[in-house]
């Protein structure tokens, strides 16, 4: 209310009963004008303008009817006052000017109260804009500095999939010939592990050759894991069946927990072929991220793993990838197919003429977690193999897009993969897809046997 974008009038008006003063004051200020200045007719009803009818105008404008009436009927007032006491001008009265005078001071003062609820109204529309205005903007502040913070925190850590999962086999790829992989990571497989589950509490442990028993010391603990009781029920279903096993949400709310399991949830880190490395506990994890959702995400991460640290190290290193790393490639998208829901896409492009130069420029731009194979089909034609994890049909509609502006730069602007005498064969891996789709775009599409892919 003290904001000037909120004062609609010309002038500071008073309130209450100094309005009532001030009209008294204005209107005895014209009469005894009047009275000084002409006293033969004080109001000037017989001049060519009556200017004490100025005093039920103002009074109108400011304050309204009420005040507007007032001053007018003190006028009318004066009037008959005046004939009464002998005045000859006031002996004959128009009654044109009284109701003239009337008139002045209850329009202008109707149209004055007309207006005024008009403003308040639309002052209490701007008061509430601006309320929601002053809202809005400490939302928007607050969301831009959390949007800050959060750009800070995507600039400084990994939090795509893909480049997660490459920067672990780099580590893999860098590490000594010698020794076990699973105990040389432990330390960044829980690492990524627990930034992509929000894990407070939990452990990395060792599963022996006979997937019977769990090792009871930890290769990598995040938080105070403490001593785990290797014969849990939740580690021995794990063991049982190769799966993530959880409680229920419902046990946790309860407080049950304690009394039957001493974890929430055990992920089991068994790669495409069903080898069973190590196991994930979990003793503690938020709220907010115990869903069936990060559970998922959690058990496809952790497969992910078990396939890189159950592959052959010198296959990594090479740099082209030989069949048995595609086809243990092949069948982790199947699983996370089947499993996860996770799509995949695979294309195989045979080459009716030798072309090394369009194989050797797709090698140069293959993706970080794509797989190429280059075999010869049966019907003597080179087949070039591009598995493409974690890639939808529209991912790979951009991808073959990708790789027809390549061919306009290397081979020209009329260039593309017909021309160049190559037919593009394309399976997209869906979760309600089968393995006998797979094996019919391999074997009889392709013109490839199982010795060469292994399904």
């Amino acid at each position: 209310m003290k904001s000037p974008y909120m004062d609609y009038s010309l002038a500071p008006r008073a309130k209450g009963p100094v309005s009532w003063l001030e009209t008294l004051i204005v209107t005895g200020l014209f009469i005894g004008l009047g009275l000084w200045l002409i006293p033969e007719d004080p109001l000037q009803m017989h001049a060519a303008f009556a200017w004490p009818v100025l005093a039920p105008l103002l009074a109108g404008v400011r304050y309204g009817f009420a005040r507007g009436l007032l001053s007018a009927s003190l006028l009318v007032m004066t009037l008959f006052i005046l004939r009464a006491a002998g005045l000859a001008a006031y002996e004959q009265i128009e009654p044109s000017f009284i109701v003239g005078l009337l008139l002045c001071g209850m329009l202008v003062g109707e149209v004055h109260d007309l207006w005024q609820q008009r403003l308040q109204r639309l002052q209490r529309a701007n008061d509430y804009s601006r309320s929601r205005l002053d809202e809005f903007t400490c939302a928007h502040q607050i969301l831009r500095v959390s949007h800050d913070l959060l750009e800070q925190r995507v600039a400084g850590s990994d939090q795509s999939l893909r480049s997660a999962l490459l920067g672990l086999r780099e580590k893999l790829r860098v590490m000594p010939g010698e020794g076990d992989a699973v105990t040389l990571l432990a330390g960044p497989i829980l690492a990524l592990l627990g930034q992509y589950g929000s894990l407070r509490v939990a452990g990395l442990y060792r599963v022996d050759e006979h997937r019977t028993k769990v090792q009871s010391d930890a290769l990598a603990t995040i938080g105070a894991m403490g001593d785990l009781d290797t014969d849990d029920g939740l580690i021995r279903l794990c063991l049982e069946r190769g799966e993530l096993i959880s409680v229920r949400q419902e046990l946790i709310d309860s407080g049950g927990l304690a009394q039957i399991y001493s974890l929430q949830a055990c992920v089991p880190l068994i790669d495409a072929e069903g080898h069973l490395l190590a196991v994930l506990a979990i003793r503690q994890m938020p709220f907010f991220a115990f869903q069936e959702r990060t559970l998922s995400l959690l058990a496809l991460l952790a497969g992910h793993i078990a396939d890189l640290l159950r592959g052959d190290r010198h296959a990594l290193q090479s740099v082209d990838a030989d069949a048995h790393h595609f086809s243990r490639q092949l069948k982790r998208c199947l699983s996370d197919n089947q499993q996860h829901g996770l799509n995949a896409c695979l294309f195989g492009l045979e080459m009716t003429r030798a072309n090394d130069r369009l194989v050797r420029l797709l090698e140069r731009h293959q993706r970080g977690l794509d797989v190429q194979l280059l075999v010869r089909n049966g019907r003597g034609n080179p087949v070039l193999l591009m598995l493409l994890p974690l890639t939808d049909r529209t991912g790979a509609t951009g991808y073959l897009t990708r790789i027809g502006v390549l061919l306009h730069e290397e081979f020209g602007v009329e260039s593309d993969l017909a021309s160049l005498g190559v037919q593009v064969l394309a399976c997209n891996l869906e979760p309600d897809d089968d393995c006998a789709g797979l094996r019919h775009f391999l074997f009889d599409e392709c013109g490839l046997n199982d010795q060469q892919v292994d399904v």
